[in-house]
């Protein structure tokens, strides 16, 4: 039996968050060595340049849409590849790890937030349900289970940042459902990077100019051809998919997941080991994700009533 498009949109949004918690640990682990506009504008110039020869005759193809609805597209590229990782890695310079995840577990809320003020739709009560499980699983790990672990979180600037970042991805998600582009998703991802690249360089200049750059290493060079592909090109194709699919408020609600895989991902690449903690969060999260993708019997019929 072939998977049915929910199922592989389900299944492209669990990989999109899998491969974001490995870009979130490889930024963590290249902060000394990589400063964060480099790490940004290089995340995207590398799959621009390897992008753009095999899909310039599908952008050409849909050239009269593109250019017909250039506003909407240059602003889905400045939230999604201009603003979005570039704030969230400026972000990391001054606030720490924990911080930095709980914030980035309020983007469901924030797109739930704008769906409700640009869309006009509310989450449905099995989604509200999911959304509060996840948000538990991740208050969970993150805290370690100890309340005393939340209070004592001292917040900064940084954060700010984290909000500002957060805010762009939420926005970017629900303005893709708002504007419904008749453009394939690659050769759509492809217009983006393009557009969304060139929005970084001024910065990227000015902090070569003031900083200087990075070294050429071996793990550095890893580094940027692991952000360059997986959670850029792989994530953005199979967000973008889950979010025609699923609508953004389900699709939002998979960043949940962010938190329990950069835990795995820790066990081997860092020597960490998994605690209570980990499975109580971890039950918790995917119990929510299981009742906010599962809509009621009422709910569907509801939903094909009022189309």
């Amino acid at each position: 039996m072939q998977p049915s498009s929910r199922q592989l949109a389900i299944a492209g949004l669990v990989m999109t968050t899998f491969f974001w918690a490995g870009n979130a640990l490889v930024a963590r682990g290249t902060s000394e060595s990589i400063p964060p506009f480099a790490l940004s504008f290089w995340r995207w110039m590398i799959p621009t340049v390897y992008l753009l020869p095999f899909t310039i005759q599908a952008v050409l193809r849909y050239r009269q849409e593109l250019l017909a609805n250039w506003p909407k597209v240059i602003a889905l590229a400045f939230f999604s590849v201009g603003a979005y990782n570039t704030i969230l890695y400026l972000a990391a310079q001054s606030t720490g790890a924990i911080n930095i995840a709980l914030v980035s577990s309020t983007m469901p809320l924030m797109i739930v937030l704008f769906s409700a003020l640009i869309l006009r739709t509310l989450p449905h009560r099995t989604q509200l349900t999911g959304l509060i499980l996840a948000f538990c699983g991740v208050l969970t790990i993150l805290t370690r289970a100890n309340l005393d672990t939340l209070l004592g979180l001292d917040f900064n600037p940084g954060d700010l940042l984290m909000i500002l970042s957060i805010s762009s991805w939420a926005l970017y998600s629900v303005l893709l459902k708002r504007w419904p582009l008749s453009v394939p998703l690659f050769p759509l991802l492809c217009v983006l990077i393009t557009l969304g690249t060139p929005m970084i360089l001024p910065f990227y200049l000015w902090e070569v100019h003031d900083k200087g750059g990075f070294a050429l290493s071996t793990g550095n060079l890893l580094a940027l051809l692991y952000v360059g592909t997986l959670p850029s090109v792989a994530a953005y194709f199979m967000w973008n998919n889950g979010v025609r699919t699923l609508g953004p408020g389900v699709a939002g609600l998979f960043a949940y997941l962010i938190p329990v895989f950069a835990a795995l991902i820790a066990v081997p690449a860092l020597g960490e080991s998994i605690e209570s903690y980990h499975l109580a969060g971890g039950v918790l999260v995917l119990a929510g994700l299981v009742a906010a993708s599962r809509r009621s019997r009422t709910e569907a019929v509801a939903d094909r009533l009022t189309r």
